[in-house]
């Protein structure tokens, strides 16, 4: 989710030194990470959702245990431009044919995320 580590590492290509999902608080327990300054990387990502439409969906998984986000669209910022983004439906929309998906009108319980793309000559934007 938008909030997670994992969404920061990818979005800003570092993890804040004092983020929840990096920061457990217990100076005494197994260390599984590695040191919180050494998880970088050097692509320079974005995000379609939040690029094209301002905000990332409100969910792209819609089941009964679960509603949220699952699933990005990340592009390279250096080649490509993201010029739309297909909406994702309404709840209103997704519990027409049941409570949660698959129904009979959506056959996967995550929704499909469509975005027209260009790419950028040059390799920079």
């Amino acid at each position: 989710t938008p909030d997670s580590a994992v969404y920061d590492l990818l979005s800003r290509q570092l993890v804040h030194p004092g983020h929840p999902d990096v920061n457990t608080g217990d100076e005494n327990g197994p260390s599984v990470l590695p040191d919180i300054m050494s998880i970088t990387h050097s692509h320079m990502l974005g995000s379609v959702y939040n690029t094209v439409l301002g905000e990332e969906p409100k969910f792209t998984n819609y089941t009964m245990q679960f509603k949220g986000v699952l699933d990005y669209m990340w592009y390279s910022t250096r080649n490509l431009r993201p010029l739309s983004a297909a909406p994702i439906p309404d709840e209103s929309v997704l519990t027409r044919h049941g409570d949660a998906l698959p129904s009979t009108q959506y056959s996967s319980d995550h929704l499909m995320q469509i975005s027209d793309m260009q790419i950028v000559s040059g390799g920079s934007r």
